[in-house]
C-alpha cells in the first residue's frame, strides 16, 4: 500500500508539480492516515482534475529551436517571439544564439535546427558542397555596416599589413569585411591579416585596444566609435552593395516534409517585420532583451536603422546570391558553374504563397 501511494504521489507531482495541493496531500498520506470522509472527498476532487481537459494550445505547440547570431537582422524573430505571433501559429520558437553562420549551417544540415538564421555565404558554400540547406527569406538586402579604423589610420593604404577580425571564417561578418575592404581598394586575401575572434564584443575590444587596426561593424557595435569620431572608410548601406544576411534558412527535406509548418513560420516572421515598422518602441524592448543591451541610444538607433531597411516582402535577392558566388569563385574556381544560377540556393515558393494571402 505504501508503495502504491508513493507511485500516486510521484505521478501527481509530475503532472501538477510537487507544490500542487493534491500532490502534497497524497505525499502526506505516506506518513499519516486521512479520515475516511476526507479521503473520499480528496479522491473525488482528484478524479475531477484528472478528467478535466488539458488546454489545446499546450498540446499543439510545436517546439522549434532557431539559431541566431548577434546580428540585429534577427529582430523579426525576436519580435515575433515576444509578441506571441509564433504561438498563435502553434509554435514555441526558442531563439538560440550560436556563434558564426558556419555552425548554424551545419546544424541545419544535420537536422538539429529545422529553421535558422544564416548569412548567404555560409548557405551558398555549404549547398555547393552538397549540403541540404536553402534560403527561405532575407529581411534586408544589406546591413548598415561601417568599416571603422583606429584614429591613427588616415587612409585605406595604411591598412596594408595590419590586422582585422571576424566572428568566424565564412560568416556574415567575414563577408562584410571582405566587401568593405574591396570597396576601399584593398585585397582582403593579401592586404590584411584577418583573425577569427568569436563574437562581436571581442572584435570591438580588440579594435579599442589596438590589437587590430580596422573592423566592419554593424550599428550596434559601431555607435560608440562613431560617437568618438573614429574614421569611417565606408558605410556599405550607402552603396549599391547587396548581400542577404541573417536570412531564414532550412533544408529542402524539411520543407517538403513540413510544408504547412514552413508556411506558418514564415507567416509569423513576416508579421514580425510589419510589427517592427508599426511599433518601434515594442521592437526596442525586444532588441534590448535579446541582445542584453542597456544603452538606450544604441537600442534606438539600431532599431530605427533596421525598421527603415527591413523588407515587407523579404524575398531572397538573386543579386545577393550572385555576389556571394562571385566572392567564392576566387577561392573555389569550380563555383563559377553557379554564376547567375540562384535556384539551387533559394526556395521562394513558401514565402510567395504567404505573401499572396495579403
Amino acid at each position: 500500500m505504501l508503495t502504491s501511494r508513493r507511485r500516486k504521489s510521484s505521478a501527481l507531482a509530475c503532472r501538477f508539480g510537487s507544490a500542487h495541493p493534491l500532490a502534497r496531500a497524497v505525499k502526506g498520506s505516506e506518513i499519516k492516515t486521512f479520515p475516511l470522509r476526507r479521503t473520499f472527498w480528496l479522491w473525488l476532487a482528484l478524479l475531477g482534475t484528472l478528467l478535466s481537459p488539458i488546454p489545446a494550445q499546450t498540446q499543439e505547440l510545436r517546439r522549434i529551436l532557431y539559431g541566431t547570431t548577434a546580428s540585429p537582422s534577427h529582430l523579426p524573430i525576436w519580435v515575433a517571439k515576444d509578441a506571441g505571433l509564433f504561438e498563435k501559429a502553434g509554435m514555441n520558437v526558442e531563439p538560440v544564439q550560436i556563434r558564426g553562420g558556419s555552425l548554424i549551417t551545419l546544424a541545419i544540415i544535420t537536422g538539429d535546427l529545422p529553421f535558422s538564421g544564416a548569412g548567404a555565404e555560409s548557405i551558398v558554400a555549404a549547398r555547393a558542397a552538397g549540403g541540404d540547406v536553402v534560403l527561405l527569406a532575407c529581411p534586408v538586402n544589406a546591413d548598415p555596416v561601417y568599416l571603422i579604423t583606429r584614429p591613427e589610420i588616415k587612409s585605406a593604404a595604411e591598412l596594408k599589413g595590419q590586422g582585422s577580425a571576424v566572428t568566424r571564417y565564412g560568416s556574415t561578418t567575414h563577408f562584410y569585411l571582405r566587401a568593405a575592404l574591396r570597396h576601399v581598394g584593398l585585397n582582403p586575401d593579401k592586404d590584411m591579416i584577418i583573425l577569427q575572434l568569436g563574437a562581436g564584443p571581442d572584435i570591438v575590444a580588440a579594435l579599442d585596444a589596438g590589437r587590430i587596426a580596422a573592423a566592419a561593424l554593424t550599428t550596434r557595435y559601431a555607435l560608440p566609435f562613431l560617437q568618438r569620431g573614429w574614421p569611417v572608410l565606408v558605410d556599405l548601406s550607402t552603396t549599391d552593395f547587396v548581400y542577404p544576411s541573417s536570412c531564414v534558412a532550412s533544408s529542402r527535406a524539411f520543407i517538403r516534409s513540413e510544408p504547412k509548418l514552413t508556411e506558418d513560420f514564415l507567416r509569423a516572421y513576416v508579421a514580425g517585420i510589419h510589427l517592427i515598422k508599426k511599433n518601434q518602441p515594442f521592437a526596442e524592448k525586444s532588441f534590448a532583451k535579446w541582445m542584453r543591451e542597456k544603452d538606450v541610444a544604441i537600442t534606438k538607433r539600431t532599431v530605427q536603422a533596421y525598421a527603415r531597411i527591413f523588407k515587407t516582402a523579404p524575398i531572397v535577392p538573386d543579386k545577393g546570391i550572385n555576389n556571394v558566388v562571385l566572392d567564392l569563385v576566387k577561392a573555389r574556381p569550380d563555383f563559377k558553374d553557379y554564376l547567375d544560377r540562384p535556384e539551387p540556393f533559394r526556395e521562394n515558393g513558401p514565402l510567395e504563397k504567404v505573401l499572396r494571402e495579403k
